[in-house]
């Protein structure tokens, strides 16, 4: 039975942390801003309510004042200017390329910009297929309906999939599903839901 890999996007197959996260929050941080005409101290606290309660900004947005998602990603995912701050790898790719078995993207980041990532690392010719927030209806991770969505467009069940992720919150519902879990990450976590801890993708191999 072939495996699929499933990975992550940002902190998992390049650094967003530092630079893009950051510039991303505070793009969307003036959106709400601008669009509800509310200050930015009341659209910090507004997208902390809804990180809350739906585990998204966006999905706040749409539920509560009718926000158009596509509007709202591109006016706060500028892939032209952020994708200039990730670095190609050549230990990422020559990783990519001795894994075997189908790999894909699932990520909780927009199409537009999920492409331009990849694009920017030079590591598209190894991915079959990128889901986006966009291909779950907008449901983000780790949402048990973003995960049977795209096992029904993979055409797999979660027992031939492995799921690469920083994100234990994602990496708990893909265990419970069914899936082989690699967690990314410097900090060691104990749980009871990752097979495998990595501190950097190149382990993999």
């Amino acid at each position: 039975m072939s495996k699929i890999w499933i990975f992550d996007l940002d902190d998992t197959l390049h650094d967003a942390s530092s630079i893009i996260f950051p510039s991303i929050n505070q793009s969307m941080t003036n959106y709400v801003s601008q669009k509800l005409n509310i200050s930015h101290e009341e659209a910090h606290d507004l997208r902390d309510q809804y990180w809350k309660v739906y585990g998204a900004t966006l999905k706040g947005l749409m539920e509560n004042h009718g926000v158009n998602p596509k509007e709202f990603l591109y006016k706060t995912h500028d892939a032209k200017e952020l994708s200039k701050f990730t670095k190609q790898s050549h230990a990422l790719e020559n990783t990519l390329k001795k894994i075997k078995g189908k790999k894909i993207v699932f990520t909780n980041a927009p199409l537009h910009y999920a492409i331009a990532i990849i694009k920017a690392l030079n590591v598209q010719k190894y991915f079959s297929e990128i889901y986006s927030i966009e291909s779950t209806n907008y449901h983000p991770k780790p949402s048990l309906y973003a995960f049977k969505k795209i096992l029904r467009r993979i055409g797999k069940k979660p027992a031939q999939c492995v799921m690469v992720e920083d994100d234990l919150d994602n990496l708990k519902t893909a265990y419970k599903i069914g899936m082989k879990t690699i967690l990314v990450s410097r900090i060691n976590k104990k749980t009871n839901f990752v097979h495998k801890r990595i501190t950097k993708i190149t382990q993999l191999i």
